[in-house]
């Protein structure tokens, strides 16, 4: 494997850690967006409320992958949203399911009392729950055995489920032409501040779900995550529930529509998709052995250009119009020194310090750790011998495994790169070493049947001085 594009790094802070493997970003998306099925639970009569109990089929590419289930109830004065949802595909020829739960309390207000939620693929379960007090969230995530909590000062302009729907149905979802911005707290992008919101209406139309015409109203719902702009196609009932959703992620349609129980829970497509091979791209030539440097010229089919991709030194991106730009990838030459002729930055403590996946804490990490270096001369000796040592270490390669800590790579040696990035990161932050993780693209000269082929990846990145 040669060059890297680097979309982004990654420290494993919270609220981040789900945009490293876009498998699980996908999940999280269709979480957010099964939160706004629930719009407008009041319907047309403020005094009154309609409680929901809806299932949905869920396509990718045109190939049904699993299915959801979502409620919205009144428990005396609070409104009780709960959203559940299973998935199954493969991945390189493996299959995985996965599995999501989310609920959120609110008052009849709208006002966040409380919210939960658990992830879990291939058997990893990632549980995250919160509650506020006074003019703070508190937000605990566990996974495996290890827990964090974190505080965070309330934003009182953030909503959650209800807290939007409400906003919405009181704006009028059938409108053709408004808009209005606001801020939405979700788990799954971190609830350090909310994340802003821009909806579009443009009224009513007709389509058609199992055969059938039917009348709706349709909107855009459009997320400024860190991860870049998130866009949802909606269309709402005369109640304001969504009965069909579109969007994109990494490339992949994604669709979300209202069926029956039985619909939804019938078999799904699994044969037909495969998730990795869907997220692949593919090269016009083959980039030669030994090149220091490379341009990719991209083009998008659909969609405009987002500010995906990290800028270093090592890779700069020149925008060309809003369907096309330029990567430039350049190499160096490890263990040689260069300068940036940039200013030092100071190095922040999250870089630094254990977290739920990167728990460099963990006596049998330190312990590796310390074994691993045995031997080494200076950083650069050191680092090599972290990554050689991780290398061998984690002996079963494979994509068996869904998303595990450091500690649990540590005792089951198997993974894929997810697994090894969060191991060596760990390792190094035992040293000291500022560590992060990136994911991006990598350059594969065959990968299957395929030849010239960038796959999604993931690495571990060290500062050395």
């Amino acid at each position: 494997m040669r060059n890297l594009l680097t979309l982004k790094p990654n420290s494993f802070v919270e609220g981040q850690y789900s945009s490293v493997r876009l498998v699980s970003l996908v999940v999280i998306v269709i979480l957010q967006t099964l939160g706004f099925s629930l719009l407008g639970s009041e319907a047309k009569d403020p005094s009154s409320f309609k409680e929901l109990d809806r299932w949905y089929e869920v396509f990718l590419s045109g190939s049904k992958v699993g299915h959801a289930h979502c409620t919205m109830k009144l428990k005396g004065e609070d409104v009780v949203s709960q959203s559940i949802f299973n998935m199954k595909m493969n991945r390189a020829g493996i299959s995985i399911t996965m599995s999501a739960l989310e609920k959120t309390r609110e008052t009849r207000a709208g006002r966040i009392k409380s919210f939960s939620g658990e992830i879990k693929m291939a058997g990893v379960p990632i549980i995250k729950k919160g509650w506020i007090e006074g003019q703070e969230i508190i937000v605990k995530e566990k996974q495996f055995l290890r827990e964090t909590e974190k505080r965070y000062p309330l934003d009182p302009e953030g909503r959650m489920t209800w807290g939007l729907m409400k906003l919405l149905q009181e704006n009028g979802f059938r409108e053709k032409g408004h808009e209005l911005e606001t801020k939405i707290y979700s788990a799954d992008f971190g609830m350090a501040s909310p994340t802003k919101a821009k909806i579009k209406f443009f009224g009513q139309k007709t389509i058609k779900i199992a055969g059938e015409d039917v009348n709706s109203y349709k909107s855009e719902i459009t997320l400024f995550t860190k991860m870049g702009e998130m866009k949802t196609i909606n269309w709402l009932d005369e109640d304001g529930f969504a009965i069909r959703t579109k969007m994109q992620m990494g490339g992949i349609p994604i669709e979300i529509k209202k069926s029956t129980k039985l619909e939804a829970q019938s078999r799904s497509d699994q044969t037909n998709f495969d998730f990795l091979f869907q997220t692949l791209l593919f090269l016009d030539e083959e980039i030669p052995d030994g090149a220091h440097s490379v341009r990719f010229n991209v083009k998008l089919n659909n969609g405009q250009v987002a500010p995906i991709f990290h800028q270093t030194r090592n890779q700069k991106i020149t925008p060309l119009d809003e369907k096309s730009f330029i990567i430039d990838v350049r190499s160096e030459l490890w263990g040689k020194k260069v300068n940036s002729g940039q200013k030092i930055r100071v190095i922040g403590r999250e870089y630094r310090e254990a977290n739920i996946m990167i728990d460099s804490e963990d006596p049998l990490i330190r312990n590796l750790a310390k074994n691993a270096a045995q031997g080494s001369k200076n950083i650069f000796d050191l680092s090599q011998n972290l990554y050689q040592f991780a290398q061998k270490y984690i002996h079963h390669k494979n994509f068996n495994v869904g998303f595990a800590t450091a500690t649990e790579t540590a005792k089951s040696r198997e993974g894929d790169c997810t697994e090894h990035a969060v191991f060596l990161a760990a390792l190094g932050r035992v040293h000291g070493i500022p560590t992060r993780v990136a994911n991006g693209l990598v350059f594969m000269e065959r990968f299957g049947n395929q030849k010239n082929v960038m796959g999604f990846h993931m690495w571990t990145e060290f500062h050395l001085n």
